[in-house]
């Protein structure tokens, strides 16, 4: 079994069809990082046990498809080039 999954949430994408988060699951972990383009890196969800997190995940499993690191890789460069400059936004 592979140590780390990471899914794509298909319910909202943008205009060039990158999706708006990702999940990333590890198996040894109650946790599951969620990647968005304010968090790319990451923000962590904490479960209270495995089964709790595998529970989010098959309630979901309608919203979500599994992709591997090289996509992952991917749409956070994607993220990257197109997050807004806050810095300009203030001026």
């Amino acid at each position: 079994m592979e140590a780390t999954l990471y899914f794509k949430d298909i319910r909202s994408k943008d205009q060039n069809n990158y999706p708006s988060k990702i999940y990333k699951v590890e198996y040894s972990r109650m946790l599951i990082e969620i990647l968005d383009t304010e968090h790319i890196n990451g923000r962590p969800r904490y479960f209270s046990s495995p089964r709790l997190r595998d529970e989010f995940i098959n309630n979901m499993k309608d919203y979500i498809l599994r992709i591997i690191s090289e996509e992952l890789s991917k749409i956070q460069s994607y993220w990257k080039k197109n997050q807004p400059d806050f810095y300009q936004m203030k001026k």
